[in-house]
């Protein structure tokens, strides 16, 4: 009670003396800090700033000296509120910064992605804040999207200064370093074959002729130097290969070569390539950090090449300590290239067949578009000859009438009973502004571009592998590698369960002998007592088929005479019609299918398929043949390259695909 009257009596006079108090509190914490300013200001050496005067007249000097600070003037007049301000928003950072290194995964998780989402740090903020960040960081900031590129620390200058000649001889030394460590027999071919002058005495694998008269033709840097990048991406392709660049410190003069050819995109692709190869190599993060390379990463994970923002996207997965799936050297992933929020549902793995490859059997199909047909549309003959985008125009009102159904693209000719579609869209449900248009955009990979909007939360995975029709063009001019049907089967299970496959429900997408390989994988998976590779079949609910030669093909069956000309390759031995292998595994397959409960759809080629180089046209897979007897089967007007590649998203080859794994995710959400 007492309180209360004191503080009634004496209210006045308590409240000047808290205005008063405040005040000079505030009088002097302003003082202290432009005193601390002045000390630090006066404490720079002006000597700094004469190293300007050998590069720049006294005039120009000055000049920038004034324009240098007059923001600094401007900023004095904002006072201490702005100064202030700035320092708790780089304070914040710094907090961030530091949360990110936590051992809880969650909390790292967070800070990176709020780190990511800061825009407003001055660029000295970002300097340093590039130098304190741990590797283990920065790989995270690049795998998130939008992050700031100044978060990455800038390549260090080792081989500028280097003319051609020196650019060339260091290449050459390095080389000659990295075979001399590996014994790589393709590496000395290269070097025996690429690097021999005219007062050469000996060479490092064979000396002959033909490597002299080579030698001349090859003296220049832009022609000698991407076929130095192709053997060393040829080196590192193998496992036990792939640290040798980063022991023998060859990732500074990889970034130098980077930095002379940034607009020549072949060589931008092989050294994206080579650090995708060599990133399998986890403990490899620290080198890629210090030379500059996390930052290169990040900007070509957003390429519109996929032939370098696919491999980018697989380095930096591999980097990050957080990701638990690693992808080796055949796999790609497709999506997400990024970090996500949730969790992927559904694993969805495309597998090319014979001379194919993740970055184009999977394209759109380059075709003059051609209006889609409308149920009931007396007009549509008519109105086809005129452009899609004229066409759709002229029909929107009918769409919105619900009068019209629209029919897919690439629609069968034939089918099975037991085909369900759909083959046709409601009017009402059509996507008018994402129609089939003339309007520039093609995709160079459907499951990437088309897959990753349609179907949510999946991830996509490509498996590239290397195949020929002939033993006489082997890969490695040095060494002739065989791999039989059962031999890739083997090393692909191995590579998928590195890379988490089978912890979550498999679709597998296969073109012409990628589905006699999937086949063969889910045999050995059903029949293997590893719990992790019986998974993969267990957990896989659906296979597409596109013209996949089940019992082999006619065009594989090469008489004796042509056999010994041709010298035909392993694979196209194995495609035989009636092969005896072919008919024991696709009998495991359909007793896998009668066990494990999984969806099979089938498209099979009806158009022969002109090979350029004969100008023969080929049915390269009958319907005999493609018909798996078992799931969906339909006759699709295409030929055999054009069988995988929809023309568009209103393609049937696309949509049926599209439905599946949408079943597939509604079946195992319930």
């Amino acid at each position: 009670m007492l309180p209360y009257l004191f503080w009634k009596e004496n209210k006045a006079i308590l409240k000047y003396f808290t205005i008063a108090f405040v005040g000079s509190s505030t009088a002097w914490v302003y003082y202290q800090v432009n005193k601390t300013r002045d000390i630090l200001e006066n404490a720079l050496d002006d000597s700094v700033l004469q190293f300007m005067d050998h590069y720049v007249a006294k005039e120009e000097t000055l000049e920038e000296e004034i324009i240098e600070f007059e923001p600094y003037l401007e900023y004095r007049k904002t006072g201490l509120i702005q100064w202030a301000l700035n320092n708790l928003k780089f304070g914040y950072a710094r907090r961030l910064l530091a949360l990110s290194k936590d051992s809880n995964k969650y909390f790292r998780t967070k800070a990176v992605n709020n780190l990511a989402n800061i825009n407003y740090l001055d660029s000295w903020h970002f300097a340093l804040i590039a130098n304190m960040i741990d590797p283990r960081t920065a790989v995270a900031l690049a795998r998130t999207p939008n992050a700031d590129r100044r978060f990455f620390l800038e390549p260090p200058f080792r081989y500028h200064n280097y003319k051609k000649d020196e650019l060339i001889n260091a290449m050459r030394e390095f080389l000659i370093e990295v075979f001399e460590k590996s014994q790589h027999p393709c590496m000395g071919y290269f070097l025996s074959k690429a690097f021999v002058y005219d007062h050469d005495s000996g060479h490092i694998v064979d000396h002959d002729s033909s490597s002299l008269e080579l030698s001349k033709f090859i003296q220049t840097e832009k022609e000698i130097l991407p076929m130095c990048l192709e053997s060393l991406l040829h080196h590192c392709n193998v496992e036990r290969y792939s640290t040798d660049i980063a022991d023998l410190n060859g990732l500074p003069l990889l970034m130098e070569i980077y930095k002379r050819y940034s607009g020549d995109i072949n060589v931008t692709i092989k050294l994206c390539q080579i650090l995708s190869y060599m990133s399998y190599n986890r403990h490899l993060l620290e080198p890629f950090c210090k030379s500059g390379w996390i930052g290169v990463l990040s900007n070509w994970a957003h390429h519109k090449d996929i032939r370098v923002s696919i491999p980018a996207a697989r380095a930096l997965a591999n980097l990050d300590d957080d990701n638990d799936a690693r992808y080796p050297s055949q796999l790609y992933v497709l999506h997400p290239l990024n970090r996500t929020k949730f969790d992927q549902a559904v694993d969805v793995i495309f597998v090319h067949g014979l001379l194919g490859g993740v970055f184009f059997t999977w394209r759109q199909r380059q075709t003059n578009p051609v209006a889609a047909g409308f149920i009931g549309s007396e007009t549509a003959d008519s109105e086809a000859r005129r452009t899609t985008k004229q066409y759709f125009q002229d029909i929107t009102d009918k769409i919105l009438t619900n009068e019209y159904e629209i029919v897919w693209n690439d629609i069968p000719l034939n089918s099975s009973d037991n085909c369900s579609g759909p083959f046709t869209c409601p009017g009402e449900k059509f996507d008018f502004d994402n129609a089939p248009v003339e309007d520039g955009s093609y995709t160079y990979c459907w499951p990437k571009d088309w897959l990753a909007q349609d179907c949510k939360n999946i991830r996509v995975i490509g498996i590239n592998y290397n195949t020929s029709l002939s033993m006489w063009a082997p890969l490695c001019p040095s060494r002739k590698e065989k791999l039989t049907l059962n031999e890739r089967s083997d090393l692909m299970v191995e590579k998928l369960v590195q890379s988490e496959v089978g912890k979550r429900p498999i679709v597998w997408i296969t073109h012409s002998m990628g589905g006699l390989i999937v086949k063969n994988i889910l045999c050995k998976a059903y029949s293997s007592n590893d719990p992790k590779l019986k998974s993969i079949c267990l957990n896989t609910k659906g296979v597409v088929f596109y013209s996949t030669p089940h019992s082999g093909s006619k065009v594989a069956n090469l008489s004796n005479a042509v056999s010994l000309v041709l010298w035909p390759s392993v694979e196209v031995q194995e495609l035989k019609e009636n092969s005896p292998q072919l008919k024991v595994i696709h009998d495991e397959f359909l007793n896998i299918v009668r066990v494990v409960p999984m969806k099979v759809v089938t498209f099979v080629e009806t158009k022969s398929t002109v090979v350029t180089a004969l100008k023969f046209n080929f049915l390269l897979v009958e319907p005999k043949s493609g018909n798996p007897g078992v799931g969906e089967y339909y006759e699709i007007p295409q030929d055999h390259l054009g069988i995988c590649k929809p023309g568009n998203r209103y393609s049937f080859l696309y949509q049926r695909v599209l439905h599946l794994l949408q079943e597939v995710k509604q079946n195992e959400a319930r």
